[in-house]
């Protein structure tokens, strides 16, 4: 039913036409017909089925006129109904000058299902009127108005606001997004209302913003960018996120929006229908937020996946790049002018154009966050979920698994579903990361012991070495080789160092770093240097002969370039590092002169297998132990844990597991079985 205010539109639109064509006419015709089934305070019957093919005889139309225009005349001024005064804030809002507005209000009205989109649809599909024509004759604007008002550069198509409608036309052929009709409609009152229905709030962040310290000053000089852009309303200012998916970049976006005391507004996540969007979608949301959310002054919009948006390359049929649609410079223009500062994210900056790149005011690479933050998130999201984690368990989950925190997210949220605990929980991490991780089990850290200078044998002075390190600071210390046979302790001594500079342990294997395209292992290892310079952390590189074999023997082009990457980086990296490997001789000469200090693990020494034995089984060795020459903390560990798990105590029964550990071991002197006279 039609209310007083939309009624006297609806007679004004009518009137418009009556002044305009003439009987005979089609638009005359339609007219007429259309009044018959509309209430516009007077009765309209004029029974025109025998003229027809004639059109609408001059009489008939005369008396039609008349009655239209009296009833103009005599319909009273009422106050606009809320759907006017919502379109009336909203272009106040923007701005929009009085032809826009008409315009707009005719569009609107014309989308939704009623009298002004029935006549609307009369005069664009029984009349073949152009769209333009139709928006002339029915708002009383001159042509030249209306052109230039729904020219492509005008704000009602550059906002988003208005767009043409593709064949078939339906209606008025100017359409508007469906978010925008539902936002407009009752009940909304006002700007605030319209706002809040088109873009809603992010939820609160789940992490802290103290859970961000390890990004740096870069995290910081964020606030301080988008607090002067707030403040001073400037124009085209843009933060890039980027990072393996997972690293909490949309979480990033949500703390830092809560530390600015702004309100974040993400667009571009679905379509009107609540499915996904395409890339005009996106676009669209985009442009209509930055026009609408401008005159807020305290809002933040948030772009997530923007690959989906800028034109790059794809991978196409059978592998080939296919260059994706869309408009450079259109997006180039578009992130220079844009009044409200936009958080962008993306998983891979390698895809991003490097003229977009260039217009970009700061980015920022958000990568895994340091042992002590994952435990913390650990805990944090295990109240969250109302799972019991242990506080140790949450910290050997951070030390094992050097996955995203979305990771954790997921695997307590699975266990609270399941009603599970810790076990539930670290049975589904383990399943994520090695989906994660393309079907490889995550690499488990060892929970044996804990480093003791005591018990481990080196050709250098361990103790004197860490005094040094301690004394000299981080920013001295260089590179260490540190070599020797598995188990000898090498990469706990790392760690141990790492400790005692207070500085956390950024562990990276060959298996994590080699890249089976070409160019990819190179990045990798440039990527690993980079995040220990970035985040202060002392790097270790595990297995380091497969990243630093010696070139002399390489068969292809690939492992020289990777060795000249590792080689440059060591060179130039201003923090310590360390690389541990079991196969010293076959690293590349070109690696003496990297390390400040190459230290060689051997195995224990009689005394020290003798304080490892009372260490890790709380009982005084046997005879036979000082045989054994070859064993090393880490075989004492393994051992420690098999006997545990066998139910093994008698000191016999132990040392005939160590002979085993002995045996395995290659160039050893005792076959399996047997043990040389002590």
């Amino acid at each position: 039913m039609t209310n007083r205010y939309e009624q006297r539109y609806l007679i004004g639109l009518a009137h418009r036409l009556a002044t305009r064509f003439q009987a005979r006419s089609v638009v005359a015709l339609e007219l007429s017909n259309w009044t018959e089934e509309q209430d516009l305070g007077f009765s309209w019957d004029p029974e025109l089925d025998h003229f027809k093919r004639r059109g609408v005889p001059s009489e008939v139309w005369d008396d039609l006129c008349v009655q239209i225009a009296h009833q103009q005349a005599r319909a009273p001024r009422v106050r606009p109904d809320a759907l006017a005064r919502n379109i009336s804030a909203l272009t106040s809002h923007m701005g929009l000058s009085q032809d826009e507005e008409q315009i707009f209000a005719l569009a609107i009205r014309a989308a939704r299902s009623g009298p002004v989109k029935s006549l609307c649809g009369t005069l664009t599909d029984e009349a073949r009127l152009p769209v333009e024509d139709a928006v002339v004759h029915l708002t009383g604007l001159s042509p030249a108005r209306v052109r230039k008002a729904l020219a492509h550069s005008g704000r009602l198509m550059v906002s988003g606001l208005l767009q043409f409608e593709k064949l078939p036309v339906s209606g008025l052929g100017l359409l508007s997004s469906e978010r925008l009709l539902v936002a407009l409609e009752p009940p909304s009152r006002g700007l605030e209302d319209i706002l809040g229905r088109l873009f809603s709030s992010q939820e609160p962040a789940s992490v802290a913003w103290e859970d961000f310290d390890h990004l740096g000053p870069g995290r910081d000089f964020a606030v301080r960018l988008l607090q002067g852009a707030i403040k001073r309303r400037e124009k085209g200012v843009n933060i890039l996120l980027h990072g393996v998916p997972g690293t909490g970049k949309t979480e990033f976006c949500k703390a830092l929006a809560a530390r600015l005391g702004a309100s974040l507004h993400a667009v571009g996540e679905t379509d009107d229908d609540g499915d996904e969007p395409s890339r005009f979608e996106r676009l669209q949301q985009l442009r209509l937020g930055q026009r609408l959310l401008a005159g807020q002054g305290n809002s933040i919009i948030l772009f997530d996946e923007m690959e989906d948006l800028f034109p790059g390359l794809d991978d196409g049929l059978f592998g080939l790049s296919m260059r994706r649609s869309g408009s450079k410079v259109h997006m180039n223009r578009l992130i220079e002018t844009n009044p409200v500062p936009t958080l962008w994210t993306t998983n891979s900056i390698g895809d991003c154009d490097p003229a977009f790149l260039r217009r970009i005011s700061f980015t920022l690479e958000l990568r895994t966050p340091p042992v002590s933050v994952r435990a913390r998130v650990w805990q944090k999201l295990a109240k969250h979920h109302q799972v019991p984690l242990p506080q140790d368990i949450c910290l050997e989950l951070a030390h094992c698994m050097e996955d995203a925190p979305a990771l954790a997210d997921s695997a307590l949220r699975a266990a609270r579903i399941a009603r599970g605990g810790a076990e539930d929980v670290t049975l589904a991490a383990k399943a994520i990361s090695c989906a994660v991780r393309g079907g490889h089990t995550p690499s488990i850290s060892p929970s044996g012991w804990r480093f003791d200078l005591d018990l481990a044998n080196a050709d250098h002075d361990l103790s004197l070495i860490t005094e040094r390190f301690v004394a000299c600071g981080p920013a001295n210390t260089g590179g260490l080789c540190l070599s020797g046979p598995p188990g000898t302790g090498k990469s706990a001594f790392a760690r141990y160092l790492a400790e005692r500079l207070h500085m956390p342990v950024l562990e990276r294997r060959a298996s994590d770093l080699l890249d089976r395209y070409v160019g990819g292992s190179e990045r990798n290892i440039a990527d690993a240097f980079a995040e220990a310079r970035d985040t202060g952390a002392f790097l270790v590189f595990d297995e380091a002969d497969s990243l630093l074999g010696s070139r002399e023997g390489a068969s292809h082009r690939w492992e020289i370039s990777q060795v000249n990457e590792m080689l440059t980086w060591m060179e130039n990296h201003p923090l310590p590092f360390a690389c541990t490997t079991n196969l010293v001789d076959q690293l590349d000469p070109a690696t003496v002169r990297r390390f400040n200090l190459r230290v060689g693990f051997l195995p224990l020494s009689i005394e020290q297998r003798q304080a490892c034995f009372r260490r890790f089984f709380r009982t005084d060795p046997p005879a036979g132990l000082r045989a054994l020459d070859q064993l090393t903390p880490g075989d004492f560990a393994v051992v420690a844990r098999r006997i545990t798990l066998l139910g093994i105590t008698q000191p016999e029964a132990i040392m005939t597991e160590l002979r085993r550990e002995q045996a395995s071991k290659p160039n050893t002197r005792n076959p399996i079985g047997f043990l040389a006279a002590s």
